[in-house]
């Protein structure tokens, strides 16, 4: 289990563009990464997509990503991606806390927008960890995008209320 890491949001700055550059080579080799560098560059182009990153603290090597887009009312979880060495060890429960937390307590960058209400995200229906662990959060399945993802597969929404 993990003990100490910091939830940070990523800045332009040269450490994180190593670091995204880096963790985008890895989820791009493993099935289902759709998400390229110049994918996120582009969406962080967006003044509402936003992207936090885990890391040790006073380390650079990032441990996981989520990618977000932060509406009005509500919020889209784009991509989460956590190293293949650290999956099952709290590093995605860690990364969806402080996501929750950081939603409920910003108001975001649109004037007169407030906390988010709610989080939605479609996850791979053969994704059965990742599932497993929306399900914990007490996020519920919305519906079934058939053929969602490029390859075919169908796409299963979730959903939850920030502050549940």
């Amino acid at each position: 289990m993990v003990e100490s890491v910091a939830f940070e949001i990523y800045r332009k700055s040269p450490e994180h563009v190593a670091g995204l550059r880096e963790i985008s080579s890895l989820w791009r080799s493993e099935p289902g990464g759709f998400w390229t560098f110049d994918h996120v560059i582009e969406a962080l182009q967006r003044p509402a997509v936003k992207l936090f990153f885990v890391c040790a603290p006073g380390e650079n090597r990032w441990q996981a990503a989520v990618l977000v887009d932060v509406g009005p009312y509500s919020a889209d979880l784009l991509y989460v991606y956590v190293r293949p060495e650290l999956r099952r060890s709290g590093i995605g429960r860690i990364a969806m806390n402080n996501l929750f937390t950081w939603l409920a307590n910003n108001p975001g960058d649109q004037p007169g927008s407030a906390p988010k209400e709610e989080l939605l995200l479609e996850v791979r229906l053969s994704n059965a960890p990742a599932i497993a662990m929306y399900e914990s959060f007490g996020m519920t399945r919305v519906c079934v995008r058939k053929s969602y993802y490029a390859d075919g597969e169908d796409g299963l929404v979730f959903k939850r209320k920030v502050k549940p």
